[in-house]
């Protein structure tokens, strides 16, 4: 059995072009790990969507 689980990775996901990155990752079927350096409140509305 193997195990295909895909991931990436997105730096500055809580606005503008990272947002729209993970945003897509996430639309594919992808788990997205996202990191921001201070707006937590977008961050959060990015993992709701």
């Amino acid at each position: 059995m193997t195990n295909k689980t895909k991931i990436a990775l997105v730096t500055g996901a809580s606005r503008g072009l990272g947002k729209n990155t993970a945003l897509a990752f996430a639309k594919k079927e992808v788990d997205v790990i996202l990191t921001y350096h201070s707006s937590e409140a977008e961050a959060n509305s990015v993992v709701s969507a």
